[in-house]
């Protein structure tokens, strides 16, 4: 019974009904149209017959009077004319009363077949009908055509002729019998192949469930082979394939961010861990001494007061850093750039610590963003310059280029190497000049800058040719 309950039997089931009801309303269509063919031309020939008969019957008593013709169609002598070997004939009144009859010479019963008498009354009224059927008592049926003989526009009389039926229906009994095996034939060769041809047809559709499954135990590079027919099931195909891709997409992403996440708590606890080491150093180192001078105190209190700045620096860090990588929308508000950078780069007094200043801002490009996040974005460019570029020149720029908005910083530093211009932007990356902290840096200063400048649907980006300086270029769209 499981094996009759799969999509594979359903259809071939479904095949064969549909295709045996379609057999059976042909055939009977068919076997109805042969019968009306048959009996029509039949009944056609019987007609000619009748008109041959009486055009050569006219002619051969031509030369008499036209009431002795009259009279001579009326009587025996034309019904005898009208007879043959399977034919029998009749002359009737217009009432359907006989006038004279004659059985076919070969019929099994000497009666003529009759109609009822409103069946001759009708034909003698109007035109009569193609053919009629005539049932005898002894339950032989016949196949008669009626002939009006009119005396100018009235009828005078009906001339009938009638055939039996008995070859008619063997042939259709014959016909009967080529349909039935044709039907049974049809019907056994669809029963044998139909399952093949929907099993192919379905093949992609068992492929898409082993590799479903294959999916659910953790492969997620399978795919499924698509048909070059371009049906239903291969665009099913296609898709299955494009939502594995995104699976296997969705699942390298979460990877990657879990990767990122231990690296992260990883880098986040080795750079508490140095602040609070030496915190727990001093206090270890006063709780041994019974006397402390105050010059020793005030230096264990400044230099602990110092770490637990720097600690706290780093927290603040990572709390932004969360905040823009959340995915939570700055609130914004429209900033003119060059009035902002330049009042921000007054604020940080770049000259003061030794760096060399200059500005290039066009006025009038505005942006939408939030002021402060974007504020700390120059900072941290400027910190980073004056870090890793200590003493050099920083121009500052502010400009529009393709429907957006740039801040660019490029300065005379010695550049950044190019095994580190990649990863500048990655949490507590430090170039190979800084990795000591004693700098103070924490690696979080452009990737906070790149989290803000993102978080405000931009871009950042930078550039660096060892010995020559570098570039840093915030892009940010430009407000409506």
């Amino acid at each position: 019974m499981a094996r009759f309950r799969s999509l594979r039997w359903r259809l071939t089931c479904l095949y064969l009904g549909l295709l045996a009801v379609l057999l059976l309303a042909g055939g009977i269509a068919q076997y109805f149209a042969a019968r009306e063919v048959l009996f029509r031309s039949n009944a056609d020939v019987l007609v000619s017959e009748y008109n041959a008969v009486f055009t050569a019957f006219k002619r051969q008593n031509a030369s008499r009077p036209a009431t002795v013709v009259r009279a001579l169609i009326l009587s025996q002598t034309f019904s005898d004319e009208l007879r043959s070997r399977r034919t029998s004939a009749a002359i009737l009144g217009p009432n359907g009363g006989l006038i004279a009859s004659t059985p076919a010479t070969l019929a099994t019963s000497p009666d003529v077949p009759t109609l009822t008498i409103q069946d001759y009354r009708t034909a003698a009224l109007s035109r009569p009908k193609a053919y009629y059927m005539a049932t005898a008592a002894d339950g032989s049926t016949s196949l008669v055509v009626l002939n009006v003989i009119r005396n100018g526009t009235k009828a005078i009389a009906l001339a009938q002729l009638s055939i039996p039926t008995d070859d008619i229906d063997r042939t259709l009994s014959l016909d009967r019998q080529v349909a039935v095996i044709g039907s049974l034939s049809v019907l056994l060769l669809a029963l044998l192949l139909s399952p093949l041809i929907v099993g192919r047809a379905l093949r992609p559709l068992k492929q898409m469930s082993d590799t479903a499954g294959k999916l659910a135990a953790g492969d997620y590079k399978q795919r499924v082979a698509v048909p070059r027919s371009s049906d239903e099931i291969g665009t099913l195909a296609v898709a299955f394939n494009q939502m594995a891709a995104g699976i296997d997409q969705a699942f390298e992403v979460r990877r990657q961010s879990e990767e990122q996440m231990r690296h992260f708590v990883a880098d986040a606890s080795h750079e508490l861990r140095t602040p609070l080491t030496s915190i727990a150093g001093y206090i270890d180192v006063l709780g041994r001494r019974e006397v402390v001078d105050p010059q020793t105190l005030q230096a264990s209190l400044a230099a602990m007061q110092q770490e637990s700045a720097r600690m706290t620096r780093l927290v603040n860090d990572l709390l932004t850093l969360t905040r823009f990588e959340s995915g939570r929308a700055p609130s914004r508000q429209p900033v003119v750039l060059d009035r902002f950078v330049g009042e921000a780069l007054d604020e940080l007094s770049l000259r003061d610590k030794g760096a060399v200043e200059s500005r290039d801002l066009q006025p009038g490009v505005t942006v939408r963003a939030d002021p402060e996040a974007l504020k700390q974005v120059v900072t941290n460019l400027a910190q980073n310059a004056l870090k890793y570029a200590p003493g050099a020149e920083q121009h500052w720029s502010v400009f529009q280029a393709d429907g957006r908005a740039a801040i660019r910083l490029q300065d005379t530093g010695p550049g950044i190497s190019r095994q580190d211009l990649p990863h500048i932007f990655e949490r507590f990356y430090r170039g190979e000049k800084a990795r000591d902290r004693s700098t103070g840096g924490s690696g979080l200063g452009l990737a906070i800058a790149k989290s803000i400048v993102e978080a405000h649907q931009g871009t950042i980006e930078a550039s660096s040719e060892p010995g020559q300086g570098a570039t840093f270029t915030a892009w940010l769209p430009l407000a409506a």
